[in-house]
């Protein structure tokens, strides 16, 4: 887990632009994919996981995978190690930073502990509430059917979903971790 303690660290945007269709299943990958680049997975099946403009080229196992991957890294497991919630994002809806200095007075691990493993951390993503509805709650309600019977160890595919709960508020509290227009970032304790 990211501990700051002091001030200030530098960062660089590395922020690109992309395309995402709009399939359900897309956004989830690109989710996934979102946090692929902040987080160091070596899995080389995530490669077909991330692919979200060939997302109609997944198999159901596949799609099973993915749905199994989104819900492991879910904002609740990022959100203030790698994921900072923050409505301004240089027009954009999510905004890439890779760490890229670190001052003394500044404690920071670079891995995070995510579903019993430590992860290398050098990026962090900040996003607007409407970017995580967009790509990760939203697309994830359409699967809340595949999502109850794979949990009853049944296969996915499958029609009736219900609707999952709204996004609770408390998820997306104020950011932890504030940009300034010089590249560097105040930072308050992270427990």
């Amino acid at each position: 887990m990211a501990g700051f303690v002091s001030q200030r660290i530098g960062v660089k945007d590395i922020t690109r632009n992309v395309t995402v269709p709009n399939n359900s299943k897309a956004k989830l990958m690109y989710y996934l994919s979102c946090v692929k680049t902040v987080i160091q997975l070596d899995d080389s099946t995530l490669q077909r996981l991330t692919d979200y403009h060939n997302y109609h080229l997944l198999t159901d196992p596949e799609t099973d995978a993915l749905l199994a991957m989104v819900i492991l890294f879910s904002p609740d497991e990022l959100l203030g190690k790698v994921f900072f919630h923050d409505e301004d994002c240089g027009g954009r809806t999510n905004q890439f930073f890779e760490l890229s200095s670190v001052s003394h007075m500044l404690a920071v691990t670079d891995n995070i502990l995510i579903g019993g493993e430590r992860k290398r951390v050098a990026k962090v993503m900040f996003f607007k509430r409407s970017w995580l509805d967009n790509n990760y709650f939203t697309p994830l309600r359409s699967f809340q059917g595949r999502l109850q019977r794979m949990a009853r160890g049944l296969p996915g595919r499958g029609s009736n979903p219900r609707p999952l709960p709204s996004p609770s508020s408390p998820l997306l509290g104020s950011s932890s971790l504030h940009r300034f227009s010089d590249g560097c970032c105040c930072c308050c304790t992270i427990s």
